[in-house]
């Protein structure tokens, strides 16, 4: 078994000696020219992080692919549906709830941005650079006592929850599937002085929080996606920011991400950000903790490991 390591930089030194173990090992930064159709049309797993969006076009490009490998739990990066038309098995971390209980970078990142933007650091910080000492100009709000709005009560949502009453915040919830997340989604917008967003995307959750939803929010209220970027309307956290029905946001995702950064200048929240003081914007990384990607990324690999033994 061939295997091509899309995004190889940090890969764990154990998953690449475990696909060794299949056979040739390729990474793709390290080919040249001609020499990644030779590896594309050769190669009979891929493997891939969030960087690259797994299209129709680059699936056709791989006519022995039989394995995708994918270190997430979330999949929108892969066509999914057109892969496994051409029988090809979609390896990742979805479902698999006993392994990712002890997986938690998401959920701390969630935490982070919610200080980060409640407490302004990020633009404390660039004005201490700045060689200002303004103390005053940066007046942010304490946690304790405020309501934790969790939209997506899974693993994620569960764990941020509990980070929320460990400092004192009162949490609702809402999550049709799961029991103790009972709160109308009315309610969880109305209520909510933190709202922090842990949905999976699929056909059903997509652009499931509209301008509407905020528009009920209350205008101190504060807004963290680290899910997915389609979750929320197509403009609907621009309009929110601009006409104040937030007093902030702070995202770990974004529509259409790629790995240039080519979305940004097309997503009007970057522009926005650049001028504002009540917007973060981090480049997907809640994932990217040193601890998580090995051990995602050894997971992942000896589940590609067990299924090419049954293909034999």
């Amino acid at each position: 078994m061939t295997t091509l390591i899309v995004e190889p930089n940090d890969y764990s030194p154990k998953a690449i000696a475990v696909y060794k173990k299949l056979g040739r090992v390729y990474f793709w930064p390290r080919l040249k020219g001609n020499k990644k159709s030779f590896v594309m049309k050769l190669s009979d797993i891929l493997v891939v992080r969030l960087g690259y969006q797994i299209d129709r076009r680059w699936i056709d490009k791989m006519p022995n692919l039989k394995i995708i490998a994918s270190n997430t739990t979330g999949l929108n990066h892969i066509n999914v549906d057109y892969a496994e038309k051409r029988g090809i098995k979609i390896i990742s971390l979805r479902g698999k709830t006993g392994f990712l209980k002890n997986i938690t970078a998401t959920a701390e990142l969630a935490l982070g941005l919610v200080v980060a933007l409640i407490r302004k650091i990020p633009w404390a910080f660039d004005d201490v650079k700045a060689g200002r000492w303004n103390r005053d100009a940066f007046k942010g709000d304490q946690l304790r006592g405020k309501t934790l709005g969790v939209l997506g009560y899974g693993r994620l949502g569960k764990r941020v929850a509990r980070y929320g009453k460990a400092l004192g915040m009162k949490v609702i919830a809402h999550d049709p599937y799961v029991s103790g997340a009972k709160a109308s989604l009315g309610r969880l917008f109305k209520e909510s002085d933190v709202l922090s967003i842990h949905v999976l995307l699929n056909e059903e959750s997509k652009n499931l929080v509209k301008l509407k939803h905020f528009k009920t929010m209350k205008p101190t209220a504060y807004v963290v996606n680290t899910a997915r970027g389609e979750i929320i309307e197509e403009g609907a956290l621009f309009k929110a920011l601009t006409k104040k029905y937030i007093a902030g946001a702070a995202i770990d995702v974004m529509r259409d991400e790629r790995a240039d950064g080519s979305h940004l200048k097309k997503d009007r929240l970057w522009g926005y950000a650049k001028k504002n003081n009540n917007l973060i914007i981090v480049p997907h990384i809640g994932g990217v903790a040193r601890e998580a990607w090995q051990a995602t990324e050894e997971f992942v690999a000896d589940l590609v490991e067990k299924c090419v033994r049954k293909l034999k």
